[in-house]
């Protein structure tokens, strides 16, 4: 910056010259920026409703304004179903599903060990997190949507049982792993696996309690509807799952 004198007619004028110098403004380096997606479709929808029934879990930084991602995690032994939703998903996915090797268990000599994949963080994710967690003691719990009924569709039954399910061979009913919902919301969606698709459940006070000492319950479905479900679901399926129906 230079300061100049100007006369004129006798009387002083300062003028200030600038020297524009170019400087680098992007000094923090930034990564690159999410990928654009397609909105998601009625499909892709469905399979993540039922998933969302299951383990597949919705996290977002910044509850207000923060966009969500999705986390699908599965035991290595359903590898396969891991890369089918991969498959599903994978325009909102960076990295490829990874194994996730964890300490062998002495108690039931062997290792657990599970493989996963997140999708990027978008807009179009936030339904879930809004419709799937509820704020209770100043923590975000994970619920069974009011709108359950609406949206629990054939594939999304599915995948649910795909990704949570357990069929029993002696007894032949099917299991859905639900220990993490109250009882009031295990009751919620008897009813509608009874009055939507028309099965026979029932259900089951699981021995096990839950982290914070609740009760935990399991949905029964019964063998009597099994060949039902079996209808349902069974073109939704990948084959190498088709174990969970007794396949």
């Amino acid at each position: 910056i230079k300061l100049c004198n100007l006369e004129i007619d006798n009387n002083k004028l300062f003028l200030l010259e600038l020297t524009l110098i170019p400087v680098n403004l992007d000094i923090r380096k930034k990564g690159p920026k999410t990928p654009l997606a397609v909105e998601l479709t009625d499909y892709q929808k469905q399979v993540i409703f039922g998933c969302m029934l299951g383990d597949l879990t919705a996290e977002r930084t910044n509850v207000l304004t923060g966009n969500t991602r999705l986390r699908f995690h599965v035991s290595i032994v359903n590898k396969d179903l891991i890369y089918h939703l991969y498959s599903i998903f994978k325009n909102y996915v960076k990295t490829e599903p990874k194994i996730i090797h964890r300490p062998f268990n002495r108690l039931i000599q062997k290792s657990h060990d599970a493989i996963s994949f997140s999708t990027l963080k978008y807009h179009l994710f936030n339904w879930v997190r809004d419709d799937f967690y509820k704020k209770i003691d100043n923590k975000y719990i994970k619920i069974v949507p009011k709108n359950s009924y609406e949206n629990l569709t054939e594939i999304g039954l599915a995948f649910w049982i795909m990704d949570d399910g357990s069929y029993n061979k002696t007894k032949q009913p099917l299991i859905l792993c639900t220990d993490s919902y109250s009882q009031e919301a295990v009751l919620f969606l008897i009813e509608i696996l009874k009055n939507k698709f028309g099965l026979s459940c029932g259900i089951i006070n699981y021995k096990k309690k839950t982290k914070d000492g609740r009760d935990s319950y399991r949905i029964r479905i019964n063998k009597s509807s099994i060949p039902k479900l079996i209808e349902l679901t069974e073109g939704h399926f990948i084959k190498s799952m088709l174990y969970k129906l007794g396949l």
